[in-house]
């Protein structure tokens, strides 16, 4: 299921409303000159899934196909790919290969301005939703850039206001935002009304240290991920705790500080981004039980932890590898993209066909 943000104009206010749409999603085909031959894989020992490498594009700079400081990804109905720059302030549009289509996005706090903008989302017109951190708002345009709309009235904590939002995760049980600046979960109905929230500062279950991640399974399971604090807290759909699973370390299951994104794919399982010290993504079912993971330390820059995951074979030095992973998106089919922050790119995997059943 997808959501499709509307808007309309009344006065000089935007009023947001939700339709739920069920979709055939595009089979998003990744064909490139670069493209490592599925049997090359990049493989963690003792995990029980798998992952091949696919593609990756991207390098340090300001112009097309460069990037300072990339924060997520999201891909529309055709195939296109939107990535987001929280230092240079843009989106760029990608065809499905990585070749640079356009960009949009400068500092500022007018319309189709940003602030750090963090997290994407498209709907299916192919109208892209973006996180607009600092500027306390979300806002919205059409694929070649055209602001459309924005909502939020300001930073505050009231029930029409965001305290540097943070993500942003659209499902059939309503539109949950991390209000992290406000240690609080708000949870809106499909016409963008707040209909319930959940969470104050603090150590203790149902609390919060910077809510930073968070996303919805197929039967309503929320998870929540914090940057201060490692581990995940999960609730049921109206804001009631239920578990939590995770701790420090650097072990299978444990996580470094700070911790980074969540996303769930459609066979419910759990991609976390465990950051800056230990760089990695770890797969978990929905108990927190550990299923495996991509990647490893490698700066590109200076050479240092890079290997050459195939030696002679096609895959070349840092392929699966990362420096600051910073978010996890999975397209539906099951590619997962992972933003390779620290060394400026975008990098794609495929789940074995062996392992999509776990």
């Amino acid at each position: 299921m997808l959501i499709y943000l509307s808007s309309m104009q009344t006065g000089k206010d935007f009023i947001f409303i939700f339709t739920i749409f069920t979709v055939s999603m595009f089979s998003l085909i990744l064909y490139s000159s670069n493209i490592i031959d599925p049997v090359q894989k990049i493989e963690a020992q003792n995990s029980q899934l798998k992952f091949s490498f696919i593609e990756k594009w991207g390098s340090n700079g300001s112009g097309p196909s460069k990037f300072v400081r990339p924060h997520d990804v999201g891909f529309d109905l055709k195939g296109f790919v939107y990535v987001s720059d929280r230092e240079l302030n843009n989106i760029q549009k990608f065809t499905h290969n990585g070749t640079f289509i356009k960009m949009w996005g400068s500092k500022g706090s007018g319309n189709g301005q940003f602030r750090v903008p963090y997290s994407i989302g498209v709907d299916p017109k192919d109208e892209i939703y973006v996180v607009d951190r600092e500027n306390h708002r979300i806002q919205k345009f059409d694929s070649d850039g055209t602001f459309l709309a924005k909502g939020g009235n300001g930073r505050g904590n009231s029930d029409n206001q965001f305290n540097r939002p943070e993500d942003i995760t659209l499902s059939p049980f309503g539109v949950f935002v991390t209000d992290t600046g406000n240690d609080r979960i708000l949870k809106f109905n499909t016409s963008f009304i707040l209909v319930n929230k959940w969470g104050s500062k603090g150590t203790r279950d149902g609390q919060f240290k910077h809510p930073h991640a968070i996303d919805v399974d197929s039967k309503g399971n929320v998870y929540v991920g914090e940057l201060n604090r490692p581990g995940v807290q999960v609730f049921d759909i109206n804001g009631k705790f239920l578990k939590k699973w995770g701790s420090k370390g650097t072990g299978d299951g444990q996580f470094s500080v700070p911790q980074e994104h969540i996303a769930v794919d459609k066979q419910d399982r759990v991609y976390i981004v465990d950051g800056v010290s230990n760089p990695r993504v770890q797969i978990f079912d929905t108990d927190g039980h550990f299923l495996g993971k991509i990647g490893s330390h490698c700066q590109m820059s200076t050479g240092e932890g890079c290997v050459d995951p195939d030696g002679p074979g096609p895959l070349e030095l840092g392929d699966g590898q990362f420096s600051k992973p910073e978010h996890v998106s999975i397209d539906s089919q099951d590619k997962v993209y992972v933003v390779d922050r620290g060394n400026k790119r975008i990098q794609v995997f495929a789940l074995i066909a062996d392992d999509l059943s776990k």
